[in-house]
């Protein structure tokens, strides 16, 4: 991958797990469920340190990531607000917003590692695999609250 392609790309990353911290913490705020609140805290802290993992290669390849999120991101959550206040059931909804939100960021990951150079690529395959578990992990609760 290009040095320019590699910036463009932890640029994305960078972009997504803030907009992922944001709606995260949105999240906690809006459940009811003490544990789904304490789970995304917990999640909004891991992207919020995604975040600092990831600045130093993106400042190496000489780029500073601008911006606390994406209008992408800020819709979503208006969004999950939109459908939070319809629907019978809050906490459901949130949970399978944040599902998708976790679908929609393993893609930027997978687009982002295309290609990608060490050393930054180890730590983005890492990242991966915690978006990875953190997916599964949702659609585990959401199936679970369905039931």
């Amino acid at each position: 991958m290009a040095d320019r392609d590699e910036r463009v790309a932890l640029n994305d990353l960078i972009m997504t797990c803030r907009d992922a911290a944001r709606g995260y913490e949105w999240a906690a705020e809006h459940v009811h469920d003490s544990e789904l609140q304490e789970l995304f805290r917990k999640i909004a802290v891991e992207r919020h340190q995604a975040v600092m993992d990831l600045l130093p290669h993106a400042w190496w390849l000489g780029t500073i990531p601008e911006g606390d999120g994406s209008r992408a991101a800020a819709l979503h959550r208006a969004w999950m607000a939109v459908r939070d206040r319809l629907a019978h059931d809050h906490d459901r909804a949130i949970l399978e917003e944040a599902e998708r939100g976790e679908r929609a960021a393993l893609s930027v990951y997978a687009r982002a590692l295309d290609g990608m150079a060490a050393p930054a690529r180890t730590l983005v395959e890492a990242q991966q695999g915690a978006v990875q578990a953190t997916y599964e992990r949702l659609q585990a609760l959401a199936a679970a609250v369905q039931s």
